[in-house]
């Protein structure tokens, strides 16, 4: 299962917030400025940084260590047909409200939850 939470897609990530805010993935991913799709759009950035992930190995001087890293600023971007700046915009936008809003906070713990979730299914059913 951890291997599984490891390798969270963007995509998933996207969808699972475009449902949550009864919006389309292409709505999402759209240049709409409108305050409901930009909220939702810097949720599921914030959410991407957050989850999103892959195995790197790395090399040290006596073994090979695999690691979990975070999907890039950049990487994220292009996912989002954004700038890279952007996406630190709607990161660090994201952070600040959850230190200081509960109910904010759960919405996000919510939708880690229903993300990671879809991707056990979908690793359960591409084992099958």
């Amino acid at each position: 299962m951890e291997d599984i939470l490891k390798s969270i897609l963007i995509s998933d990530i996207q969808d699972s917030v475009a449902r949550a805010f009864h919006l389309s993935r292409a709505e999402l991913l759209s240049p709409s400025r409108r305050q409901r799709v930009t909220y939702a759009r810097h949720i599921a950035m914030y959410l991407s940084r957050q989850l999103a992930g892959y195995r790197a190995r790395t090399t040290s001087d006596e073994s090979s260590l695999a690691r979990n890293v975070a999907v890039s600023f950049p990487r994220i971007g292009i996912a989002f047909a954004r700038n890279h700046s952007s996406v630190i915009h709607a990161y660090n936008s994201i952070e600040r409200r959850r230190h200081f809003d509960v109910k904010f906070s759960r919405l996000l713990d919510s939708l880690a939850h229903d993300v990671r979730t879809r991707a056990i299914a979908r690793g359960s059913m591409e084992a099958a």
